[in-house]
């Protein structure tokens, strides 16, 4: 039976999400608030984990590898091989937020999380709770929404119960999530920025700080 542990979004100290930390680390699978729906969390190095993952959430492909939220732009490093000046640029501006960046990934990265051009992508989440556990664990934790593929993605608990009534180990309950729209996702890796998918923030607003950016 999946455990449920209600949190306050903004302020959940280390001590409420202690078992969800102990989870993740053992090699569970959780979900998890973010600023938009729930999310499906595993660590970025459980490959038990993530193989798990991909069985209750089939249907997906190289080009939508699993996203990880991180806590801080340093982590970045961890699993991009390269940050280039307009990385560092969209970062400063957009981070904490809604805005995944593709980049080019390290070598070692599990293959669920590297897209068909070796790409990671990366997002430092804007929930305060969520940015907290990722420091608990100290990596970083997929952030795809917890619904299966083509199905809407959840803003309670109760529907990702619905969705998943036995698969998750855990669920951190933080109320209605605000919903809207998904991440907007620039890709990175080429000569020339794209938008891979539109989503919260205008590709207007990315064009400010990255001209060079298509669509």
């Amino acid at each position: 039976m999946t455990e449920v542990i209600r949190i306050d979004p903004q302020g959940a100290t280390y001590g409420d999400l202690a078992p969800a930390a102990d989870v993740l680390l053992s090699g569970g699978l959780i979900a998890g608030p973010t600023q938009s729906f729930y999310a499906l969390m595993a660590l970025a190095d459980k490959p038990a984990t993530l193989e798990r993952l991909a069985a209750i959430k089939p249907g997906r492909t190289q080009d939508h590898a699993f996203l990880l939220l991180i806590d801080q732009k340093l982590r970045s490093h961890s699993y991009a091989r390269e940050v280039s000046p307009q990385a560092e640029a969209l970062m400063d501006k957009f981070w904490p937020g809604l805005l995944t960046l593709l980049m080019p990934g390290h070598a070692g990265l599990h293959r669920l999380l590297l897209g068909k051009s070796r790409t990671v992508g990366l997002r430092v989440e804007g929930l305060a709770s969520t940015r907290r556990l990722i420091r608990m664990v100290d990596r970083g934790l997929t952030g795809t929404s917890a619904n299966p593929h083509r199905s809407p993605p959840p803003t309670t608990v109760g529907q990702v119960l619905a969705y998943y009534p036995d698969q998750i180990d855990l669920i951190l309950d933080a109320g209605r999530t605000t919903g809207g729209c998904s991440s907007t996702i620039v890709d990175l890796a080429g000569p020339i920025p794209w938008i891979f998918r539109q989503g919260a923030i205008p590709v207007e607003e990315i064009a400010s700080v990255c001209p060079s950016i298509t669509a």
